[in-house]
């Protein structure tokens, strides 16, 4: 049995079925999972390359990619929506009073600190206008923001109930901003990921075969009690994170270009930019599968030279 280490912020729907109805070990794999507890170590050692690979969003990928110039590239895709929610402190009515407060951040330029820079730019509220304070993932943040010490944050269930639960408000949904987000998607150095091709392969076969297990109907109910309990959620959210994910963990390539249009417009991508194409190898999926790669997304449309 061939062991794997992947990292990311949490365990999606496919990746729980694959480790416990037997999909990766049926491909050769004893998956292992290092959860992230704070974004720039996450990034610094995915380039330092601790890590085989991670499971985590497309957009931390391009903004490391394109602004570090770390070689990496995506072979499959595993959620699509946002699933993240800004919430502010009980004197907090509106996005547009958070100018001049302090929020909570974690990797500043990307994922979901980049949702943020958006809700707020959408409202009117420019990254001038507020401090930040670098904590953490989610549980960090959650945590700062419980104690007060925070006016926002960043939030995703269970926390996010949690916060409401004590008196405080969402102030916007991160999904009403960004449609088609690629919340979790598989991506690595491409020397390793090119090193390692079988193995990368494998690991997609049994994510893509979970993933069709899940999707039918009479599978559902043991996703969700999956998801549950081991991840800790509501019944709700569990719900949620059910309809986020990729069949087959196919990539979309219009959303990863979406991805690079919006961090083109918020300023985060200068040019010169780079197709869709640069940043993802369909040819792992369509190995894994039999299946045809999509169809090319080319040039993000606001793309300059």
């Amino acid at each position: 049995m061939e062991k794997l280490t992947v990292t990311g912020y949490y365990r999606r729907p496919p990746h729980l079925v694959a480790k416990y109805k037997g999909f990766f070990e049926q491909q050769g794999l004893d998956v292992d999972f290092h959860l992230v507890d704070l974004a720039p170590d996450h990034n610094r050692e995915m380039a330092e390359g601790v890590w085989n690979m991670t499971l985590s969003s497309a957009d931390t990928m391009l903004a490391r990619a394109t602004q570090d110039g770390v070689d990496y590239v995506m072979f499959m895709q595993a959620e699509e929506g946002l699933n993240v929610q800004l919430v502010g402190q009980k004197d907090i009515a509106s996005p547009k009073d958070l100018r001049g407060k302090l929020l909570a951040a974690d990797p500043v330029d990307s994922n979901f600190d980049l949702v943020r820079n958006k809700i707020l730019r959408d409202f009117g509220v420019s990254e001038d206008e507020y401090r930040i304070d670098i904590l953490g993932n989610t549980p960090h943040r959650a945590k700062a923001f419980m104690a007060g010490k925070v006016a926002a944050a960043m939030l995703v269930p269970p926390y996010t109930d949690r916060a409401v639960e004590a008196g405080s408000h969402i102030l916007a949904e991160g999904k009403d901003h960004i449609a088609d987000w690629p919340l979790a998607c598989g991506w690595g150095l491409r020397r390793w990921v090119e090193a390692n091709r079988s193995t990368v392969v494998r690991f997609i076969r049994g994510w893509a075969n979970a993933a069709d297990w899940l999707q039918k109907p009479e599978n559902k109910r043991e996703t969700l009690q999956l998801l549950m309990e081991h991840e800790k959620v509501s019944e709700k959210r569990a719900e949620e994170a059910y309809a986020r994910v990729v069949p087959k963990g196919r990539i979309n390539p219009q959303a990863i270009r979406k991805n690079i249009e919006l961090r083109i417009e918020l300023g985060y991508y200068k040019p010169p930019h780079k197709s869709t194409e640069t940043f993802c190898d369909m040819s792992y999926w369509s190995e894994a599968t039999g299946l045809p790669a999509p169809a090319p997304a080319g040039m993000p449309q606001n793309a300059k030279s």
